[in-house]
């Protein structure tokens, strides 16, 4: 059965539209991924820069004897 040239375009355009959904897709994820990946990324070195900033206060008492 042969398929008309329309055919084989009409064919072609819709693998072609698919290709590109599937690609713009596999493009979304990565970027979500490298998104949260620099989102810990970013709160780890907040968490690091806080415990390297961080004070810390000692009191003691001094008891009086007789």
């Amino acid at each position: 059965m042969k398929k008309t040239f329309e055919e084989q375009v009409k064919e072609a355009k819709a693998e072609r539209l698919q290709y590109r959904i599937v690609r713009d897709a596999v493009f979304i994820v990565l970027g979500i991924f490298f998104l949260i990946l620099s989102i810990f990324s970013a709160q780890k070195d907040k968490e690091k820069e806080i415990k390297k900033n961080k004070t810390t206060t000692i009191t003691t008492t001094i008891k009086k004897t007789k």
